[in-house]
């Protein structure tokens, strides 16, 4: 399925702007916790978002101060993306070898991507491959994505490659890396008084994301 205009207009995605990027921020602090390491200081670094979409996670990172870069293989969305400034995008296919430098990124994001991939255990060894430092994904914890999405109305059908949170321990222990951790969290989220209350939390084995942070 082309991942294009009517696609993300039906997952109605320009409208979770803020969620998205609340999200990518709370999973980045917890990284830099994780590692003790300065991820949420971008100056004189370069970082790659993989799967990018319109921007959203770009976003974040330019206002961290990182050069950024964004591959997506929906033209339209790489399209959005550039439009809306401050990055170079590229169309392409992360579960091929990706068209960059070896080592080129100090941090490779990948935001509930995976799940699209046919093979995404071959995508994060790209993705690996072309980070020097740090690799941080999120991507639907599988023991309850399908039936609380189905129940919210919300279940995207091209997650064709979910995994619980010990899968990905698995297959997080198969990269050339020296240290990682995954483990399973749910954002919460409440407007009030027109402002939003956005917290990220631990929820082991039933959490609805599963947040993985690799250390090259």
């Amino acid at each position: 399925m082309p991942y294009e205009q009517t696609y993300f207009t039906k997952c109605k995605y320009p409208k979770k702007q803020q969620l998205i990027e609340r999200h990518v921020l709370e999973v980045l602090k917890w990284a830099n916790q994780t590692f003790q390491t300065n991820l949420l200081n971008g100056k004189g670094k370069r970082a790659l978002d993989v799967g990018c979409a319109l921007g959203f996670t770009s976003r974040v990172l330019l206002g961290l101060g990182y050069e950024t870069y964004g591959v997506d293989i929906s033209s339209w969305g790489a399209k959005q993306a550039k439009l809306a400034g401050g990055g170079e995008f590229l169309v392409c296919d992360a579960q091929t070898a990706l068209p960059l430098k070896t080592e080129a990124f100090d941090l490779v994001t990948c935001f509930d991507v995976l799940e699209h991939m046919s093979d995404p255990e071959r995508a994060l060894l790209g993705m690996l491959e072309a980070c020097k430092d740090t690799l941080v994904c999120t991507t639907p914890n599988r023991r309850v994505e399908k039936p609380l999405r189905k129940l919210l109305g919300d279940y995207d059908q091209t997650h064709i490659s979910t995994k619980t949170p010990r899968e990905w321990q698995t297959a997080a222990a198969q990269l050339p890396a020296q240290s990682g951790r995954v483990e399973a969290f749910y954002d919460l989220a409440v407007r009030f008084g027109g402002k939003l209350f956005f917290k990220s939390f631990s929820l082991p084995t039933y959490g609805l994301t599963v947040r993985i942070a690799i250390r090259k």
